[in-house]
């Protein structure tokens, strides 16, 4: 039986911000296409990737069992960043509004992960 590797912290870094890419991918070809059918496949996989690598890194850092309440807050945050595409592809908010309210809240969420704050 082959022995079992475990994945290093980097490699869910990584992994995490490669999710995060293909979210802001997915951003870029809602703003220079009408279809929106290719955006919102790459949105999908980034939103995908970086929940399932921010999990594993809940895991590796050994908080997830306790879930702090900055966890909570990115967690809400990143329904939001899913939800954005919706207001743009309806036409309820413009799409470059969009796009400016994805990057306050992706620096958000970068703020909360990196500096963890004690709530």
């Amino acid at each position: 039986m082959p022995r079992s590797v475990p994945m290093s912290l980097a490699f869910y870094h990584i992994a995490h911000t490669i999710g995060l890419i293909l979210v802001f991918i997915g951003f870029g070809a809602l703003l220079q296409s009408e279809s929106s059918r290719s955006a919102m496949k790459w949105h999908g996989i980034g939103l995908l990737v970086s929940l399932i690598s921010g999990f594993g890194l809940l895991a590796k850092l050994q908080i997830f069992a306790t879930m702090p309440t900055w966890v909570w807050i990115k967690i809400g945050l990143w329904l939001v960043l899913g939800f954005l595409p919706v207001l743009a592809r309806r036409r309820i908010v413009a799409t470059p509004v969009v796009v400016i309210l994805a990057v306050i809240v992706a620096a958000t969420m970068g703020y909360l992960g990196y500096t963890k704050p004690a709530f």
